[in-house]
């Protein structure tokens, strides 16, 4: 419910400095209360037996849910209020569970690196091996850590609402109807995909905007400074009133919107400055491990949308580096499954805040080799078969 409030986190702070901070506080309330009541009722459990919860979320979420002023987070240094775990009583956040009930809220990194990193870390337990392994985890805010035992970095990357379809001409949320995976023939340019549910096509979700990047590059309609190439083919043209480039997807006769959808030359370039931030993140963590991306042992691929890109897609657009398949690890809702672990072992609340102080937190827009970095990492990789 608090999307009203702003779709990213910056919208969000921004709604609470200018109104207040209760007002989406108490929409998440109400939000999460009716979720526990539709639990209950779904299982046959009774509100007053739930005595424990535990809570993840980004740092500005993690602010707005306890209430707290996110005007730390909108400044420099992008300090949070409260960094370490805390335990609550549910009564305090008017939070429905037995009155007697406390809240663990895990841990944060920084700014923008929040708990739900922390339930990631839990989940893949990448802080006790030897191993070097990278965790990603996409969204509006990319959120990276890259370490083993020994050391561990972590960036956030502002990579934008595109790789979840956002800010595109046809970009949409992962629902009925939206073109979630695609192929494109080489020759004739005809395009086949899937849409969820397999309903006629409304739009194009972030599985479907990276497959739709790698054929272009594939069939060669994309070159790798993201420029659209006219090549006489009918899917391939110029709109009318924007007179800029676009490749039509499907024609308006078999979508649902009475319109063609397309893929345009402004959407391009919004999926390059968002897998240009993420590549930028990457690339400076590796740099200050001292390490190459072939000496990554693991990478973990957290969130929905990790479960469900082509990984080899992801790398022919330059998403993510381009290391052996089988050392790259869909993990899932990581977040959840951590904040679960934290659930039910007091041990695991320990380690959150011993864990987060062998993090070293890189702020990306003050190395000095940023900029560079970023121009670099905006150019799609040369397509080889």
């Amino acid at each position: 419910p608090q999307i009203k409030y702003g779709e990213d986190v910056i919208s969000r702070i921004t709604y609470s400095l200018d109104k207040s901070v209760s007002i989406p506080h108490d929409s998440i309330i109400q939000g999460i209360n009716l979720m526990i009541k539709k639990l209950c009722e779904r299982n046959h459990i009774d509100i007053d037996s739930i005595y424990e919860m535990t809570v993840v979320g980004n740092t500005a979420m993690h602010h707005i849910f306890l209430n707290i002023n996110p005007r730390s987070l909108s400044v420099s240094p992008f300090t949070p209020v409260v960094s370490n775990g805390l335990d609550i009583n549910a009564r305090e956040l008017s939070i429905n569970i037995n009155t007697s009930g406390k809240i663990h809220i895990l841990p944060v990194i920084s700014g923008f690196v929040g708990a739900d990193t922390v339930g990631v870390l839990l989940a893949t337990e990448l802080y006790k091996t030897d191993e070097m392994s990278l965790a990603i985890d996409i969204g509006t805010n990319g959120e990276l850590v890259l370490g083993n035992k020994k050391k561990m970095v972590s960036c956030s990357c502002a990579a934008g609402p595109a790789l979840e379809g956002g800010h595109l001409i046809h970009g949409i949320r992962a629902s009925t109807g939206a073109i979630e995976s695609v192929f494109i023939e080489r020759d004739s340019f005809e395009t086949y995909y899937k849409t969820i549910n397999n309903s006629r096509p409304v739009g194009i979700c972030g599985s479907g905007v990276i497959d739709i990047v790698a054929e272009m590059l594939k069939v060669g309609v994309l070159d790798p400074s993201g420029k659209i190439i006219e090549n006489g083919n009918e899917r391939i043209r110029k709109n009318e009133i924007s007179n800029h480039k676009e490749f039509v997807v499907e024609w308006k006769e078999k979508t649902d919107i009475e319109k063609d959808i397309v893929i345009t030359a402004s959407d391009i370039r919004e999926i390059q400055l968002a897998k240009g931030a993420i590549m930028t993140g990457i690339n400076i963590l590796l740099e200050k491990m001292k390490i190459t991306a072939n000496e990554i042992d693991n990478l973990y691929l957290a969130g929905a949308f990790g479960n469900y890109i082509d990984v080899k897609n992801a790398i022919r657009i330059g998403l993510i580096p381009n290391i052996t398949l089988d050392k790259i690890k869909p993990v899932g809702n990581a977040a959840g499954e951590g904040a679960k672990i934290s659930l039910l072992s007091n041990e695991k609340r320990i380690e959150e805040n011993s864990l987060i102080k062998n993090i070293d937190y890189i702020e990306l827009a003050s190395e000095k080799n940023f900029n560079k970095e970023f121009v670099k990492s905006l150019k799609f990789p040369e397509y080889s078969n």
